[in-house]
């Protein structure tokens, strides 16, 4: 029994998927599978079933689970006493909305408040951050949704950010906005999935399909920016991300899309043991710099 193979099996657990675990764990399905197959040979006990709706943990690999995470924690706190005594240490994740918006600011503040303090920081989605956190991989990750409730981790709220619709000034949305009967509906582009573009429309009252043709997932914040403003699309941006460009006229916003989309950003945390004092810190940094 080895650590890579604790932090597998909980992760595997955590996303019942061997092809999602190995994605977060940037290994692959069949180094996953050896890992779980390992560890039940060693305890010969089966851990594990393949089902319909994913992997589920037999009677055994639940009790198994948490004598798991404990050893995971363990683990990576003997490292951090005996790797420098005298280092203080955080790992950090950011999704792409925080990672443009907030990251910035809190990294340098941080480091010229704690310089004493190692840092190593991902840039992850929701779901990698909070199966990070829980396999005991993450101390401290932001998220922005527009909900957000876990058992399985602490949840803070810190702050919203809106979002705005902007595109192109040379775009035809921008200039008479978005009439479907006009040229045809135009491309959302974004960092999101289909289903949360669909909500984040509903929760300011608009239904896609009215405004949108299609939705282009790209990942990358100032990918979509750049896009946006070489009129390849329309696209939903954090405010405070934009209005330099919209001042500028680089973007401008869309005159009948001038409802803002209020994301939230979550602080997340283990709730299997006490912040480390790198950790409290960051909170109590995070809280004063962006703390509603």
């Amino acid at each position: 029994m080895n650590i890579k193979q604790l932090i597998s099996f909980v992760t595997v657990a955590n996303r019942r998927s061997l092809s999602q675990a190995a994605t977060i764990l940037n290994y692959s399905q069949s180094t996953i599978y050896e890992h779980l197959n390992n560890l039940e040979e060693e305890l010969n006990t089966n851990l594990y079933n393949r089902t319909s709706r994913g992997i589920e943990l037999s009677e055994k690999g639940q009790k198994f689970l948490p004598y798991a995470m404990q050893m995971i924690e363990l683990y990576n706190e003997s490292v951090r006493m005996i790797s420098d005594q005298n280092k203080e240490f955080i790992r950090i994740g950011a999704s792409a909305t925080s990672d443009v918006c907030l990251m910035d600011h809190l990294i340098n503040e941080y480091v010229n408040q704690y310089q004493y303090v190692d840092m190593e920081y991902s840039k992850m989605t929701t779901d990698v951050a909070l199966s990070k956190t829980i396999a005991g991989s993450c101390d401290i990750a932001l998220i922005c949704e527009l909900d957000f409730h876990s058992n399985d981790v602490n949840t803070k709220y810190l702050c919203t950010l809106p979002c705005i619709f902007v595109a192109s000034p040379i775009n035809e949305a921008a200039k008479h906005g978005l009439h479907k009967d006009k040229d045809g509906l135009p491309m959302l582009l974004g960092t999101m999935q289909l289903d949360v573009a669909f909500k984040m429309l509903e929760s300011v009252g608009l239904e896609f399909d009215e405004y949108f043709s299609s939705l282009r997932n790209i990942g990358d914040l100032e990918l979509v920016k750049q896009l946006t403003a070489y009129n390849k699309g329309v696209s939903l941006l954090p405010k405070v991300f934009v209005q330099k460009d919209i001042d500028k006229g680089v973007l401008a916003r869309i005159p009948n899309l001038m409802q803002e989309v209020q994301m939230k950003v979550f602080i997340l945390t283990s709730n299997k043991r006490s912040p480390r004092l790198s950790v409290a810190n960051m909170i109590k940094l995070l809280n004063k710099l962006y703390g509603a």
